[in-house]
């Protein structure tokens, strides 16, 4: 049970709105019985239920990283006086 509340726990607003749209296509398929709303639902509830998007990660959504490490380090300048 605690394995399913960290999967959820994780998840971000976009996960949360790709499975909303996902289950308002579904809706709508049960409603209309029109089959793009079938694959819309699936697509989009794939996406938010394995997290993956476009083709390399430009639609997946960002992934906590905890170990945040500087880029560039930077000393102060002093200058020095030369008299």
């Amino acid at each position: 049970m605690n394995y399913i509340k960290k999967y959820f726990k994780d998840w971000d607003f976009t996960r949360y709105f790709r499975l909303g749209l996902g289950l308002v296509m579904l809706i709508g398929y049960l409603s209309t019985n029109e089959n793009i709303y079938l694959v819309g639902a699936l697509f989009l509830s794939a996406q938010a239920i394995f997290n993956f998007g476009c083709v390399g990660g430009a639609c997946s959504a960002p992934v906590a990283k905890n170990d945040q490490k500087p880029v560039m380090k930077f000393d102060e300048y002093k200058p020095e006086n030369k008299e």
